[in-house]
C-alpha cells in the first residue's frame, strides 16, 4: 500500500480578467499593495523589470510577470492590467517581486489533481494545470522561473 502525499497549498493569483496562475505557497513569502510600493526604474535594465523596490529595508528587482510571460509566450492571450498588488517570491538566496492584478486565494493540490498544459514553447515553467471555480489555472514553477531569469540576465 502507497501513502499518498499530502496536497501542497498553492498562491492563484489573476494577471488579467481570466488569465489564472498559481505558485507554491512555500515559495510566496508575503503579498503587497503595490501603490504603496516605490518603484526606482533601473536603466539599463531588461523591459520586463519595472525597477528596484525597497522592501523593509531589502532592495528587490520588480519583475512585470504578465510582460515576461508574454515575452516568452507570445501566443499567451495576457491583456496589460494594472498591477495592483505584488508577491513577494523567494527562490534559494534570492527575492523578487512579481506583479499581479490580484490575489484569488489558496488552493490545496494533490498530485492527481494536476493536468498537463497544452504545448508552449516554455513547458518547464508550467508544470501543469488544474480547474478552479470552473476555470483553468495554470501552475508557474518558482524553480524554473528563477532559472529563466538567471540564464536570460547572463545574456
Amino acid at each position: 500500500m502507497s501513502v499518498k502525499a499530502p496536497p501542497v497549498k498553492y498562491v492563484v493569483f489573476r494577471l488579467g480578467g481570466t488569465v489564472r496562475l498559481a505558485l507554491p505557497q512555500m515559495v510566496v513569502r508575503e503579498g503587497l499593495d503595490m501603490a504603496t510600493v516605490v518603484v526606482a526604474p533601473m536603466p539599463g535594465a531588461a523591459p520586463i523589470f519595472m525597477g528596484i523596490a525597497n522592501v523593509r529595508g531589502n532592495f528587490l528587482w520588480v519583475l512585470d510577470l504578465a510582460k515576461f510571460l508574454r515575452q516568452l509566450e507570445p501566443d499567451l492571450a495576457l491583456p496589460v492590467t494594472p498591477h495592483r498588488e505584488g508577491l513577494i517570491l523567494q527562490g534559494g538566496q534570492r527575492s523578487l517581486v512579481v506583479t499581479i492584478q490580484g490575489r484569488e486565494g489558496f488552493l490545496p493540490l494533490t498530485e492527481e489533481q494536476i493536468q498537463p498544459l497544452p504545448h508552449l514553447r516554455h513547458q518547464h515553467l508550467f508544470p501543469g494545470m488544474v480547474r478552479w471555480e470552473g476555470q483553468p489555472v495554470a501552475l508557474l514553477d518558482p524553480t524554473a522561473l528563477f532559472q529563466v531569469l538567471r540564464q536570460s540576465s547572463v545574456r
